[in-house]
């Protein structure tokens, strides 16, 4: 396939793990699979895989919409693409950021159980009363 091939779609074929996948091209009924990696650092470029792997299942399809002169959508820009986000400054990027949503979370459960331990302290502060005859 020549780098100015239109294509008709762009698949991310995902391995069970969700982690990596194999990115296939396809085009006048034609495929070829023109990279594999792994996968989040295409997520953080790709709002529409996000939306399409927060669904589930093993595949994410990008496809330009119907009746669109999507003249750009072409084997040349995905290898582009591709050598774009699997630069190392990119890698590092994305793996900051990752390392830092999972700091983010674990410092929002650490949170989370701290304030269940307080309030359960506020509520073991209260007087308990014996008898109705000691209102």
């Amino acid at each position: 396939m020549k780098s100015s091939t239109r294509l008709d779609s762009v698949l991310f074929q995902l391995t069970p793990t969700r982690t990596r996948c194999d990115l296939i091209i396809t085009a006048n009924g034609k495929t070829e699979k023109i990279a594999s990696g792994l996968l989040n650092p295409f997520l953080a470029h790709l709002k529409t895989a996000q939306d399409q792997i927060a669904k589930g299942g093993y595949s994410i399809i990008l496809e330009p919409k119907p009746g669109s002169d999507a003249t750009w959508f072409t084997k040349g820009t995905v290898e582009r693409f591709v050598r774009f986000v699997s630069t190392p400054e990119v890698l590092e990027r994305v793996y900051t950021i990752e390392s830092e949503i999972i700091q983010i979370g674990e410092a929002i459960a650490i949170q989370s159980n701290n304030d269940l331990g307080l309030s359960t302290v506020v509520d073991h502060q209260a007087k308990p009363v014996e008898s109705i005859e000691d209102l």
